[in-house]
C-alpha cells in the first residue's frame, strides 16, 4: 500500500545560489521522506536549476525580484508577486493528480504568492509551514532600518518599510514590498490557512507570537544537521578562524573587519589570527573595498564553498564566527560548525543565543560593537579541545538529522489526521 503524499512547496527546488539552506532542506526533507516510505511531491518555479521530477510538468515560470527594474513585464511580475494566478492555476492541477494529504509550505512568498493557500483549502489539504524568516511580518524580512534593529511595522504600519527605503535602499522595491505584505496581513491570508507553523528557533516563536500570530499553532522545531556528514577532523587547526555563509550587510561583516583591524594593530601584530572568510552575496565588492580600507594583512577572502571544500575549511578552523546584527533564526553555520567540532562566536541576538553555551562550545558577544567583537574572538581563540568536543556533544544530543525528520513526520500526521480526508 502506497504511503501517504506531501506536497512540498518552496519557490526553489534545489540548493543553488540564492535557494540557499531552504533550498538544501527541502532537497533533504523530500528525501529521507521518501526512504519512510511517504511520497513527496514538489511544487515550485520552474528554474534553470529545478530539479527533475516527474511533477515538473506543474512547475511556475520563474520570475526574478532580486533586482527592482522597470520593463514591459514589470506590472505583470507585481501583480503575480501579490497573487500569482498561474500558482494557483497549476497546483489545482497538481493536487487533483496527486491527491496530497498534507503539503508542508516553506518560502512561497514573491514566486508563488498566497494565491495557493485558497487552493489547498478548496481541496482540503491542512498545511503546515516553516517559517525560515520574518517575511510575514517585515518588508524588508531582515527588520533592520539603516544597520540598527527596527520593528516600526508591527501593528500593520508597513509605510515605515517605504519611509526608510527598507528593501535594497529603493522605495519603489519597498513599496512594492509593503503592498505585499500589507496584503497578506489584511487579509490574515496565513493564520487562516496555516494550521501549523513550525518556527526553528523560539525567538521565531514568540517574534511571531507577539506580531499577531496565534501561539497555539506555533510549534518549536529546531533545525538538524547531518552528522554523518559533518564530523570532527583529526589534526591541529591553523592560527585562523572562519566566517562561512552569505556575504550580506545584515551578516555584521563590516563590524568584525573593525574587530581584525583592531586585533592587526595591537602590539605588532603577531597574535592576530588569521581572518578568512567563505561565501558570496550582494556585499561581496564592499567586503573588498573596507579590507582594502582597513589594510588588513591576516585576512583571506576564500569566495563561494561548498561540500568538502567547505567541511576542510571548516576543519582547519580554530572556531568560527556569526556577527549578525539582524534577528537570525537558526543558522545552519552553527549547527554545521558545532558538528564538525568547532566552537562559535556568535552574536547574542535572535535564535543564536538558543544555540550557543557561552564559555562552554562557542562565545557570545553584542551585535555591531568591533571591540566586544575582539574580546570574544580573544576568548574563543584561548578555548581549549574540550570546548569542540562539547559542540560535537550537543549536535549529537539535540540536532540530528533522523530525530528531527521523525519529529516532522509525526505533526505533518497529526495535522493531516486532525484535519480528515481530503476532498
Amino acid at each position: 500500500m502506497p504511503g501517504p503524499v506531501v506536497l512540498l512547496v518552496n519557490k526553489f527546488f534545489h540548493d543553488v545560489g540564492p535557494a540557499g539552506g531552504v533550498g538544501r532542506y527541502v532537497l533533504q526533507e523530500a528525501e529521507d521522506l521518501a526512504a519512510a516510505g511517504w511520497e513527496p511531491v514538489p511544487f515550485a518555479m520552474a528554474d534553470a536549476d529545478a530539479r527533475p521530477s516527474p511533477w515538473s510538468r506543474w512547475f511556475v515560470r520563474a520570475r526574478d525580484y532580486r533586482a527592482p527594474r522597470w520593463s514591459v513585464g514589470a506590472p505583470a511580475d507585481a501583480l503575480a508577486l501579490l497573487w500569482n494566478r498561474e500558482a494557483a492555476r497549476n497546483l489545482d492541477r497538481l493536487v487533483r493528480a496527486a491527491h496530497p494529504r498534507v503539503a508542508h509550505l516553506h518560502n512561497i512568498y514573491h514566486h508563488l504568492s498566497p494565491s495557493i493557500l485558497p487552493v489547498l483549502a478548496r481541496h482540503r489539504v491542512p498545511a503546515v509551514m516553516t517559517l525560515h524568516d520574518l517575511r510575514l511580518l517585515c518588508p524588508a524580512i531582515h527588520m533592520l532600518r539603516r544597520g540598527e534593529v527596527c520593528e516600526r511595522c508591527r501593528g500593520g504600519r508597513f509605510h515605515e518599510a517605504v519611509i526608510g527605503a527598507c528593501v535594497k535602499g529603493s522605495r519603489a522595491a519597498s513599496l512594492l514590498a509593503a503592498v505585499e505584505t500589507a496584503h497578506q496581513t489584511a487579509r490574515r491570508l496565513y493564520p487562516r490557512h496555516v494550521r501549523r507553523f513550525l518556527c526553528p528557533s523560539r525567538f521565531y516563536l514568540e517574534k511571531y507570537a507577539a506580531w499577531g500570530y496565534p501561539r497555539e499553532r506555533l510549534t518549536h522545531l529546531p533545525n538538524f544537521v547531518d552528522l554523518e556528514t559533518w564530523r570532527p577532523a583529526a589534526g591541529p587547526a591553523d592560527a585562523a578562524y572562519l566566517y562561512f555563509g552569505r556575504i550580506s550587510a545584515e551578516k555584521g561583516l563590516g563590524a568584525l573587519l573593525a574587530a581584525q583591524a583592531r586585533w592587526e594593530a595591537e602590539g605588532d601584530g603577531t597574535g592576530a589570527l588569521t581572518l578568512r572568510i567563505a561565501g558570496e552575496g550582494p556585499w561581496a565588492d564592499d567586503l573588498r573595498r573596507r579590507a582594502a580600507d582597513l589594510r588588513l594583512r591576516r585576512l583571506e577572502i576564500l569566495g563561494p564553498l561548498a561540500g568538502a571544500a567547505l567541511r576542510e575549511a571548516v576543519a582547519r578552523a580554530r572556531f568560527t564566527v556569526l556577527p549578525s546584527q539582524w534577528y537570525e533564526n537558526s543558522p545552519f553555520s552553527v549547527f554545521e560548525s558545532m558538528a564538525a567540532g568547532r566552537p562559535v562566536a556568535g552574536a547574542d541576538i535572535g535564535g543564536i543565543p538558543e544555540l550557543i553555551d557561552s564559555g562552554r562550545d562557542g562565545v557570545l558577544f553584542p551585535p555591531r560593537d568591533p571591540d566586544a567583537i575582539l574580546a570574544a574572538l580573544k576568548r574563543a581563540a584561548a578555548l581549549g579541545p574540550e570546548a569542540g568536543a562539547a559542540a560535537r556533544a550537543k549536535a549529537e544530543r539535540l540536532w540530528s538529522r533522523p530525530a528531527h525528520m521523525a519529529r516532522l513526520r509525526e505533526i505533518l500526521g497529526e495535522v493531516a489526521a486532525a484535519d480528515g480526508p481530503p476532498a
